[in-house]
């Protein structure tokens, strides 16, 4: 669907876009009309007195340290490389001091000074200074990000845009094709995507916008009857099994066609090139959603392992050539799976994923696919015949099984009866987003009445407050100059759609305003903030209802409401924001396992790891559980590939489900999920830093300090050595600063050795060059930074359970964070403490804790 863009058109949606956001983001005015005024950025708000810095600890541990260790080089005389320490003050609000002090830092942590021939600091000494550097480092660039409190003016991050084009135009839309697809990445900030110091608008972010907006107006309103009606197509393998040359085609593939049904075995595949829709020549016609089906089943082999059918397109782009990959039952069965598809792609291909090796052949592969190839084409049976005959001859060393000749009794095998494909498929048509949009059809289209009815209804949803008719009629008026610059009817409301949203009243979740102090949200403010906190989308009817009623400040009101949007499907966004980074699921496949090491890893596993991890967080929010799982549990969340992996039985299909765990099962807690031990590791071997990074960071909001320039990995065995991961890491701390951060982190990820780079248990060294029963035993032992010694990993977690006070501060800093959209500002101190407070009295409930980030003033007011 192709229309022209008139210079009015696109004039319009400049001014009231782009140089719209960029009015708002640069001056804070107020903007094009509208009645809520606009916050202006950090750097705008009114000067604030700078916090000082902690000056007990500088004046009775950080100057004493430099007299004694650092100002003979670098006092007043001579300042050896230009830095002199005696005039340094505990000034981290300037570029030049910041830096000094980083520069002190870094030499600490390289142990180059003091110099290795002066008295050296003891370490408890050199670790203070260190942290006290990093800690008021980390609160002057948290200054730099404040807003004094307050929640300033911030767009929309590309989940919850799409998630808002999802419930304002209820469009679907194919991979590739979605706002969050076309949108690039968000910065982060405090761990989250949703801070407004982190989502900065550019002129090429404002394009992009523009051209997501053209994409979603094409396919919210649509012009005449669907391209392709919907039509199934079916192949029944008996028509492979009647053709004697396309038989001898498929045995020479490991394929033996029956009456019914062909059978595969050892990894073999076919292809279906022969399903083409009726009058368009192609697999597929238009690009739209299929629904694919397969009727199949299979036969275990000598070691009872399942037997896993692949049905997939040959599409040139990767990520879409799987259709469906599931275990087949011993039963007939009919296997289901509703996927996009577009004229891009090829034929069908079935394939048997795990079948048995079988010996090689003596002729080359290309040799054969050439006889293969001549006998089909020339569908000469005696010549198909010879060669069959030839091939029989050659079955100890054919490439593939033949039923024939060879014995497969053993053999895992799949078989298939039939394929059908239907498709396009539509909810209905024209689509839901066209007829919402254009509610009165096609009798008042040309009234001016009826745009400005289209309009009105949809700008107050869009930008989720009333709307002022001057506002209305910019619009309406923008889309009657396009009908009498020639554009057709459909056209011009395109053209009305996209100035809406490329406006900043769109784009910016608007909740600030300009000069005037703190002031409580008004209803309509509240809404928004409320519904991205626990949707990441905008609010539905009820909310606007209620802020339109003046009704959704009421405490109980609120309450009512934050139960009601968690129950509702619409919280997997909060799923999807908050749980998935806070607990960095997205992290859990940087670097894939070596499947030449960990044979059991494929990609099928790796989804579900990350699936079980927020399959647990939802379980915990939606049963009100005790929060306290996370550290500890005696149940999980599995699907059928999962539980194979943690030999749990009786668990089938895709779908997660909570189970309980044996009493001897290390896997309860988060720090049990095969996905943690996975985020921990390089796809080779363990990395206990990052792990024990990982623990401070999700259970605690306790990053450790950053580690100086150049301080380098542990580094893999090289050819001649054969040491553990514990004894590498001993070795990386031989330097004393090195050992002095390390102490507080190496604790908590050693203790979770006996997993292995893919979250297999494991009592002895696998991986890298360690095989067999020599490989040296696990030592999980060690002790966290306030000197409890501990032996294994569940006396480990005893441990960490014992610090409930400390997780629920951290959870409560991460929760506020994510639902203000900015950092902890020294002023929250007094909310934190009575969240965590209120946490710990109430059981550690998610939705307690929510509840009570909702009724705090700080939610409350902007």
């Amino acid at each position: 669907m192709k229309f022209s863009w008139t210079r009015s058109a696109v004039s319009f949606v400049v001014l009231l876009g782009l140089a719209g956001a960029l009015y708002v983001v640069f001056s804070g005015k107020e903007a094009l009309d509208s009645p809520l005024q606009a916050a202006p950025p950090a750097a705008a708000t009114a000067e604030r007195e700078t916090p000082a810095a902690d000056l007990q600890t500088y004046a009775q541990v950080v100057q004493p340290f430099l007299r004694a260790h650092c100002l003979d080089c670098h006092g007043a005389d001579k300042p050896q490389g230009d830095l002199r320490l005696d005039t340094l003050l505990a000034d981290f609000n300037t570029v030049r001091s910041a830096g000094q002090w980083i520069e002190v830092m870094d030499k600490l942590n390289l142990g180059e000074m003091p110099p290795q021939e002066e008295p050296q600091p003891k370490i408890e000494e050199l670790t203070a200074v260190t942290r006290w550097i990093a800690a008021e480092l980390r609160q002057a660039e948290r200054r730099q990000r404040s807003a004094g409190g307050r929640v300033v003016l911030r767009r929309m991050n590309r989940a919850e845009y799409a998630n808002t084009i999802r419930d304002l135009l209820s469009v679907q839309f194919l991979p590739g094709e979605s706002p969050l697809d076309l949108l690039p990445p968000d910065g982060t900030a405090e761990g989250f995507d949703k801070v407004s110091s982190a989502l900065t608008l550019d002129p090429s972010l404002l394009e992009k916008y523009f051209e997501v907006a053209q994409q979603v107006a094409r396919a919210a309103v649509v012009d005449g009857p669907p391209p392709f009606e919907t039509q199934v197509m079916r192949y029944e393998l008996e028509e492979t099994a009647n053709n004697r040359a396309i038989q001898y085609l498929c045995s020479a593939s490991g394929i033996h066609c029956r009456e019914q049904d062909i059978m595969l075995m050892q990894g073999s595949t076919r292809s279906f090139g022969v399903m083409k829709y009726p009058g368009s020549n192609k697999e597929i016609p238009v690009k739209g959603m299929y629904r694919i089906r397969v009727r199949a089943w299979g036969e275990k082999g000598a070691d009872g392992e399942p037997v896993v059918m692949r049905f997939h397109q040959n599409h040139p782009s990767a990520n879409q050539q799987l259709l469906l990959q599931t275990e087949v039952t011993d039963q007939p069965k009919i296997y289901e799976v509703v996927v996009p598809r577009d004229p891009q792609c090829g034929e069908y291909n079935v394939s048997l994923v795990n079948g048995y090796a079988f010996q090689t052949t003596s002729r080359t592969g290309s040799q054969i696919r050439r006889e293969q190839q001549e006998a089909g084409e020339a569908n000469d049976f005696e010549r198909v015949l010879r060669l069959q005959s030839r091939q029989q001859m050659e079955a100890l060393t054919w490439t593939m099984p033949n039923p024939d000749t060879s014995d497969i009794s053993k053999l895992r095998k799949l078989y298939v009866d039939w394929i059908e494909c239907e498709g396009p498929l539509y909810d209905q048509w024209p689509p839901r987003s066209h007829q919402q949009l254009l509610f009165a059809g096609d009798n008042a289209r040309q009234e001016h009445e009826y745009v400005q009815a289209i309009f009105k209804r949809f700008m107050q949803r869009a930008f989720r407050r009333p709307v002022t008719t001057n506002e209305v009629d910019r619009v309406a008026g923008l889309v009657a100059s396009e009908i009498q610059a020639g554009e057709t009817f459909n056209n011009a409301v395109r053209a009305g759609l996209i100035a809406v949203l490329c406006s900043p009243k769109f784009l910016y979740i608007a909740e600030a305003s300009t000069n005037e102090g703190p002031r409580p949200l008004n209803d309509w403010e509240l809404a928004s903030r409320l519904s991205y906190f626990l949707w990441s989308s905008m609010p539905d009817q009820k909310l606007f209802d209620l802020a339109a009623a003046g009704q959704l400040r009421d405490a109980q009101v609120l309450q009512q409401q934050v139960d009601r949007m968690l129950d509702d499907e619409r919280s997997e966004g909060f799923v999807q924001g908050f749980a998935a980074q806070w607990l960095r699921t997205g992290d859990f496949g940087a670097f894939l396992p070596d499947t030449r090491l960990y044979k059991e890893y494929d990609e099928a596993l790796g989804k579900a790891m990350v699936g079980e991890t927020l399959a647990f967080f939802r379980e915990v929010l939606d049963h009100d559980l005790n929060a306290m799982a996370f550290m500890d549990s005696d149940w999980t969340m599995v699907n059928e590939r999962l539980a194979r992996f943690y030999g749990i039985e009786g668990v089938e299909g895709d779908a997660f489900r909570r189970v309980a765990l044996p009493a001897d099962s290390p896997r309860g807690g988060l720090l049990g999920m095969a996905g943690v031990a996975l985020l921990g590791s390089d796809g080779n071997r363990t990395k206990p830093v990052h792990r024990g990074i990982y623990v401070r960071e999700v259970f605690f909001n306790d990053p450790p300090d950053p580690p100086p320039p150049n301080a380098g990995e542990v580094e893999p065995n090289i050819q001649g050595k054969n040491l553990t991961v514990r004894e590498r890491l001993i070795q990386h701390q031989q330097i004393a600063s090195c050992a002095a951060c390390h102490k507080g982190i190496d604790g908590y990820g050693l203790a979770m050795e006996n997993f292995n780079a893919i979250g297999a248990w494991r009592t002895q060294q696998d991986g890298e060059n360690f095989r067999g029963s020599s490989a040296p035993p696990i030592d999980p032992s060690g002790v966290l930074p306030n000197g409890k010694a501990f032996a294994t990993f569940e006396e480990f977690k005893l441990l960490l359970q014992e610090q409930q006070e400390r997780f629920a501060r951290g959870l409560s800093e991460k929760m506020l964070t994510y639902a203000l959209g900015r950092p902890i500002e020294p002023t929250d101190r007094a909310l934190i403490d009575r969240l965590a407070g209120q946490l710990q009295s109430d059981n550690f409930t998610l939705r307690r804790l929510i509840a009570g980030v909702v009724v705090s003033e700080a939610f409350l007011s902007k």
